[in-house]
């Protein structure tokens, strides 16, 4: 696993395609940037809920601005993001996505 530090410049909660309820992190590398996440919401609030515990706050709305571990598979420029990490002077926990739909909550898209 692989830690590249990002700060979340904007985030999407909400309807996109044919009425898909998702939610995605749009992270700012300093000269490149990723989005993160793009989960398919179902009726349950898994995702959301394990994104604000992992930047430690209780708002989706205070995610804007926050400084976070990208978590990547290898450091190729190209690499699956597999989770994210507050950095560890930040409050917060380890979100690895592999762990939330084995608990029944998502479905890739």
């Amino acid at each position: 696993m692989h830690k590249k530090i990002a700060k979340i410049e904007s985030t999407m909660l909400g309807f996109q395609d044919h009425g898909i309820f998702t939610a995605t992190l749009f992270m700012d590398y300093g000269g490149s940037g990723q989005g993160v996440g793009g989960y398919v919401m179902g009726t349950h609030s898994g995702f959301i809920t394990r994104v604000l515990k992992a930047c430690g706050v209780d708002k989706w709305e205070a995610l804007k601005g926050r400084t976070v571990f990208v978590l990547t598979e290898d450091e190729s420029w190209n690499a699956r993001v597999i989770g994210i990490a507050p950095l560890p002077t930040e409050i917060g926990e380890q979100f690895l996505f592999a762990d939330w739909p084995a608990e029944g909550n998502a479905v890739k898209r």
